[in-house]
C-alpha cells in the first residue's frame, strides 16, 4: 500500500483536475432562506428563491444528462439559528426533494423543503435556515 500526501493537485494547464473512473460531488449549495444568503456552494452560478420553501439552483457547468445524476437534499430544522425547531417539535419530519412537477434538467434543479404534518394539521412549505442540495453525476 502507498500513501500520497499533497497540499494542491492541479492540472498541467493550471485548471481543475479531471476526475476519471469515479463519482464525486459536481454541485452543492447551503442556502439560508431566512436571510436569503448562500453560505457556500460548488458549481453554482445562481440560486433563485421562488417563494416559501421553493428554490432553483442553476449550475455553472451543466451535468451530462437530465436523468443520469443523483440529487440529495436536506434541511436544518430551524429558522432562528437553532434556538427552536422550524415548525414545532410535534410535527412529522422535515423533507426536501426535487419539485415533482418540474422537468429534470442538465442546467439546474428546482427543489422544495417542507415541514411535517400533525394529526390536526397538514404540513407545508417552509423557509429553513439551512437548505442543502448536492448533485452527483458527470459534467457535460
Amino acid at each position: 500500500m502507498s500513501t500520497i500526501k499533497v497540499d494542491t493537485v492541479q492540472s498541467s494547464g493550471g485548471g481543475a483536475v479531471t476526475l476519471t473512473q469515479q463519482q464525486a460531488l459536481k454541485h452543492w449549495v447551503n442556502y439560508d432562506a431566512v436571510s436569503q444568503t448562500t453560505h457556500g456552494s460548488l458549481n453554482q452560478s445562481s440560486l433563485t428563491d421562488n417563494g416559501t420553501g421553493d428554490f432553483t439552483t442553476t449550475y455553472s457547468n451543466n451535468l451530462s444528462g437530465a436523468e443520469n445524476k443523483c440529487i440529495m437534499f436536506g434541511a436544518w430544522n430551524t429558522s432562528d439559528n437553532g434556538a427552536n425547531l422550524g415548525a414545532g417539535d410535534t410535527r412529522g419530519g422535515t423533507t426536501c426533494g426535487q419539485k415533482g412537477d418540474e422537468v429534470s434538467a442538465t442546467s439546474k434543479v428546482r427543489y422544495t423543503c417542507h415541514y411535517g404534518s400533525t394529526s390536526a394539521s397538514n404540513g407545508g412549505l417552509f423557509d429553513y435556515e439551512g437548505n442543502y442540495c448536492a448533485s452527483v453525476g458527470d459534467l457535460a
